[in-house]
């Protein structure tokens, strides 16, 4: 099955690929002769054409490739992507004219086929259409743009979801030794190496605040298979995995602690000049307290009781009480418990 990236790009592939299916067909009949064979023309490009753009917008700008379209400048990769996807829209056009006629001639033929006066200001449209959507994704977040979308936090509305606060341990003395651009670079990678552990666990960026991320679950994502707490120790995992990288490039594996916590929060759109959907509530203070606390006595995971209740711990992770945590802003004091991986 792959990692959980590969299948989403995956499931964002077939969408890719049905939708140009439905589209093509359509436009072909309405811009030529209508007639079955253009229908079943635009099927076979529609096909050819979305696994090619869509492929390479995906496994190869977004995937493999994106460490070096990372370096480039925004106009650089745009004029770059848009001759790549334009380049790789005429090589499947012309594939699918060899595909149904059975002729291998069509294939150079095809590009000076009267059709592309039609076929390719449309395509234009559908592709900068998708390498839109595509990046929105990416800056607002995986499932945020479909929120906004869809209308879901429009009004503000009540719901149960539970938080994950991460911090880097020794931050201030990492960004003094590494320098700011090395300690930027240390954070990216941190990030970049996270977010496998976090789709895994259908987890969701909240934000990320100098060197604190916040993940956040609906409620019933979280508990399901105690992923907010899988996700932790996945994270930690993934890390440690890459230690000797860490420490070639950086001279440090990071290191991080983390306070979990869930209940009720209010949600909403908030912002005008920058929108974007905000949580709020009692649950967000005490989740950051909880890390807060673990930084300060050196612990790896800090849970609230109420949340641990609510919950099944993965295989090899044990609890162990705090107490009653007398938590800076809060009045009564709040069960917590150390979370660790033990043996195996």
């Amino acid at each position: 099955m792959g990692t959980a990236r590969a299948r989403i790009r995956r499931r964002q592939l077939a969408t890719i690929v049905l939708v140009a299916c439905v589209i093509t067909p359509v436009f072909n009949v309405l811009t030529s002769a209508a007639s079955v064979h253009q229908a079943v023309q635009g099927l076979v490009d529609a096909v050819l054409i979305a696994l090619g753009v869509g492929g390479y917008l995906l496994f190869l700008r977004d995937g493999r490739l994106r460490p070096w379209f990372r370096r480039l400048g925004f106009w650089t990769d745009l004029a770059l992507s848009s001759a790549i996807v334009l380049a790789l829209f005429l090589v499947g056009r012309a594939a699918g004219q060899v595909v149904t006629t059975l002729q291998p001639r069509r294939f150079l033929l095809s590009f000076t086929d009267a059709h592309l006066v039609f076929a390719l200001p449309f395509f234009a449209v559908v592709a900068v259409t998708i390498q839109f959507v595509l990046q929105m994704n990416r800056l607002v977040g995986a499932n945020v743009l479909g929120y906004f979308a869809a209308g879901v936090y429009r009004r503000p509305k009540a719901e149960e979801r539970i938080f994950l606060f991460l911090d880097l341990e020794g931050s201030t003395q990492l960004a003094e030794r590494l320098g700011s651009l090395a300690y930027f670079q240390l954070l990216r990678r941190f990030v970049d190496d996270l977010t496998e552990p976090v789709l895994e666990t259908d987890g969701e960026i909240y934000q990320y605040a100098g060197d604190e991320v916040v993940i956040t679950w609906p409620l019933a994502a979280g508990v399901r298979a105690a992923n907010s707490v899988a996700c932790f120790f996945a994270i930690r995992a993934a890390v440690e995995h890459r230690a000797a990288r860490y420490e070639r490039e950086f001279g440090v594996v990071p290191r991080f602690r983390g306070g979990l916590h869930g209940g009720t929060v209010t949600a909403g759109e908030l912002g005008d000049l920058r929108q974007q959907i905000v949580f709020v509530g009692d649950i967000l203070n005490t989740a950051a307290r909880l890390e807060e606390y673990a930084k300060r006595t050196r612990l790896d995971l800090v849970i609230s009781g109420a949340l641990l209740d609510r919950l099944d711990l993965p295989p090899g992770v044990e609890a162990a009480r705090c107490g009653e945590l007398e938590l800076r802003g809060k009045e009564l004091p709040v069960a917590a418990y150390a979370l660790t991986a033990g043996p195996g």
